[in-house]
């Protein structure tokens, strides 16, 4: 029999990967089973334990694919912004363009990843992992920020990073939660403000 290859293994546990994070959408990591990812895939039971030997290991997958690709638009983004509010405005940009994204589906599970992160200790280390990446190029371009005078007196480029992932976090909540009830140029205008105040 031939073997399969890399590359169409990749395909497969990706197939199986989108159809957890379908049915996880709908029912949430706990109330979802492996039969239902199973029916959603269109393959054989044996065919997707084959890649993920449990819901654990399922899970597992989706946030280290999830995590991943935040991490990688942050990192390729490059926001050139001359203040903090700027700076703030344009990584809101990115945040909104992966949760705007139909094909980073994935990104609606945010939420139940952060709760899984507080009782599962792998999903925990992946997310400090990850989110610890992701602060650390908020903090280099803080940095070159800073250097050009663009944040505020006191606030150090680490503080300005955990400021800016504080605030993506809370806006990403909000627009998962309350989609078109949550006033966007408001929200935005608001931090603006907020970051004028002395």
């Amino acid at each position: 029999m031939p073997r399969i290859s890399d590359a169409r293994r990749a395909d497969r546990r990706d197939q199986i990967l989108d159809a957890a994070v379908r049915r996880f959408a709908v029912g949430g990591f706990h109330a979802t089973g492996m039969a239902d990812v199973i029916a959603e895939a269109g393959m054989s039971a044996g065919g997707v334990y084959r890649h993920f030997r449990s819901k654990s290991e399922l899970i597992h997958g989706i946030v280290a694919r999830l995590l991943d690709r935040l991490q990688a638009r942050f990192m390729t983004a490059e926001p050139s912004a001359a203040s903090l509010a700027a700076f703030i405005d344009a990584a809101i940009d990115v945040a909104t363009a992966i949760l705007d994204d139909p094909a980073a589906e994935d990104a609606r599970l945010l939420p139940q990843v952060w709760t899984e992160a507080l009782r599962d200790p792998a999903i925990a280390a992946l997310t400090r992992s990850s989110y610890g990446a992701i602060l650390d190029a908020l903090t280099e371009r803080a940095g070159e920020l800073h250097a050009r005078g663009g944040l505020p007196d006191g606030m150090s480029p680490r503080g300005a990073a955990h400021l800016v992932l504080a605030v993506l976090q809370g806006y990403s909540l909000q627009r998962l939660l309350l989609g078109p009830v949550l006033d966007e140029p408001a929200l935005r205008a608001a931090i603006r403000a907020s970051l004028t105040v002395r």
